[in-house]
């Protein structure tokens, strides 16, 4: 594995591949190979993606000037692909990316455009004493000042998201209980099979409804926030493809040995994770097809030989 990390490391330190990301993404290209560079590490399974599905992917992200570092939540690249056992040991393998938006990066998007002024969301707390109702759309807090932090018996009870519109200066504000999250998520999402749910040998599968559920839960409910909020047709068309790569997300579970069944992506996955993006009018390069090994390679010829 280690091997496989340094190997791509290099191929995205490269000379030939810096030299073609500055004339693709300019002034971004040092960040975004920084950034890669930086995730491979972080995430050892990736290294074991096709480089131009990698690329492409990540590409994605560029494209919409956000990072792809998990911390920052602004975009994840997430790998997915089968298990299967080599010698004494289960190892990962056929893995691809798969890029999916995080809230922050939604939160950075919609502020970009200037039309609104205050964008966020929070997890909503049984000591706020919130009272919802469905039938108008509105959310009250009872208690404002409660803080969970200093509550050690804090009960989570439901997620709320909001923004400020600019003309108007009217405050929107869009919540959803803890029921109608799990719902979602289970309805939606097809790995999530409910917040307690282990595997026969007692692992939490490692997607994201289940490594970051507030986050995720923010963003669903952000999306519906955002649905009929101001916005560009370029916010609108990410957030309806995070959207499509959510109902496909599959879990890769990394690094356990017990881990012995087979997880297949949908075969649609593979032309997503290369679908054509531009970045300052630029074609992504990383768009042939790369499922035959055999033409590998090619991938590389505008930009010669990385090896």
């Amino acid at each position: 594995m280690a091997n496989e990390v340094v190997a791509v490391q290099k191929m995205i330190n490269g000379d030939k591949t810096r030299e073609y990301f500055e004339k693709v993404l300019k002034d971004n290209a040092a960040s975004f190979l920084s950034g890669l560079s930086t995730l491979v590490s972080m995430n050892p399974d990736l290294a074991k993606t096709n480089f131009g599905d990698l690329t492409s992917t990540a590409m994605r992200a560029a494209a919409l000037d956000l990072s792809v570092l998990p911390d920052l939540g602004e975009a994840y690249v997430i790998p997915y692909g089968k298990r299967k056992k080599v010698g004494s040991e289960w190892v990962t393998t056929d893995v691809k990316p798969q890029f999916q938006l995080g809230y922050r990066g939604i939160i950075k998007l919609v502020q970009n455009t200037g039309l609104v002024s205050h964008i966020g969301g929070s997890v909503v707390y049984e000591g706020h004493q919130a009272k919802y109702n469905s039938l108008f759309d509105e959310l009250k807090i009872g208690n404002e000042d409660y803080d969970p932090e200093i509550d050690s018996n804090a009960t989570k009870v439901g997620y709320v998201a909001y923004y400020t519109d600019v003309k108007t200066g009217e405050r929107v504000v869009k919540y959803w209980s803890m029921q109608r999250v799990l719902k979602h998520a289970s309805e939606f999402s097809e790995s999530f099979k409910g917040l307690d749910y282990k595997d026969k040998w007692g692992n939490t599968p490692k997607t994201p409804w289940y490594s970051n559920f507030d986050a995720m839960a923010i963003k669903t409910v952000m999306k519906d926030l955002l649905k009929f909020a101001p916005k560009t047709s370029k916010i609108a068309e990410a957030l309806a493809a995070d959207d499509r790569e959510e109902m496909k997300t599959v879990d890769v579970t990394p690094h356990e040995e017990r881990a012995s069944e087979i997880i297949d992506a949908p075969a649609e996955d593979v032309a997503s994770a290369t679908e054509t993006q531009k970045v300052d009018g630029v074609p992504n390069p990383f768009t042939e097809n790369v499922s035959d090994k055999k033409d590998e390679q090619s991938l590389f010829n505008k930009i010669g030989d990385l090896q």
